[in-house]
């Protein structure tokens, strides 16, 4: 979600989300999650109108909603996931769910899918990480991305050689892995217009690629760093957003050509 999220329309969200799925245990067992039990139980109508469809149930969830996410919204994440309110608004509304996630919303979906079919744990964790640290620890999640590519990268090269050093950096993994896939710039024929347009398209990304390497370096976790350059939420998006397409590019094209 983005964080600077407009508090009434995630509240309005989580509503719409709550009343179309949620029954009373379900509700009981968010209570447990955020230490708000007695305020779902002790709402004298809540449950109630939920169980006879009464017409009040709809405000006796906004009534509760803000008592659970927390003054701050410290509950946010817990009711956020258990809600899966990204997963129910994208199908359900599409207006609500660009508003509170859009452009901004992480593209790590395909990377999950794969990470689950081939059981790729280390993808699973990545992901996680960027996922809990984006909002609150730019700086990890900037560093979570470049191991994500790095992964993605040593898992493709592993599947068709055994000589992948455990010590590789970024910019030989790279190498590799254009190679393997049939992906090396330098490979491309250049003396059409379309070999001219794949050949600085494959080049830019290898430089994307590189560059995240780079960039973690700079601002991100994994080196120990002392009075050194910061990094914002909104820049650490853009590192991940990156990321994580170049690194869906080369899952996808590595995939197709496992089933062939």
């Amino acid at each position: 979600m983005r964080p600077n999220a407009n508090p009434n329309k995630v509240i309005l969200a989580l509503k719409k989300a709550i009343e179309a799925t949620f029954d009373d245990g379900k509700w009981r067992e968010l209570g447990y999650l955020t230490n708000s039990i007695e305020i779902i139980e002790g709402h004298p109508r809540l449950l109630r109108s939920l169980y006879w469809g009464d017409p009040d149930y709809s405000g006796n969830i906004f009534k509760v909603l803000p008592r659970i996410l927390g003054p701050n919204f410290e509950n946010i994440e817990i009711v956020e996931e258990f809600v899966n309110l990204k997963e129910w608004l994208r199908k359900n509304d599409p207006e609500l769910f660009a508003e509170l996630y859009g452009a901004d919303s992480t593209s790590l979906e395909e990377i999950e899918r794969v990470s689950k079919t081939y059981d790729i744990l280390e993808l699973n964790q990545e992901i996680a990480r960027i996922k809990r640290s984006l909002r609150d620890d730019p700086a990890l999640a900037v560093g979570s991305a470049k191991e994500l590519l790095e992964t993605v990268l040593k898992t493709i090269t592993v599947t068709y050689e055994s000589n992948t050093g455990a010590d590789d950096d970024i910019p030989a993994l790279l190498k590799k892995a254009q190679k393997v896939l049939g992906l090396d710039p330098k490979a491309i024929n250049k003396s059409t217009p379309e070999g001219k347009i794949l050949f600085r398209t494959l080049n830019n990304l290898g430089q994307i690629v590189i560059g995240v390497g780079e960039i973690r370096n700079l601002v991100g976790t994994g080196h120990g760093r002392s009075r050194g350059p910061q990094i914002d939420t909104i820049h650490a998006r853009l590192v991940v957003n990156a990321a994580a397409t170049i690194a869906t590019y080369f899952l996808e094209v590595w995939e197709a050509q496992r089933k062939a």
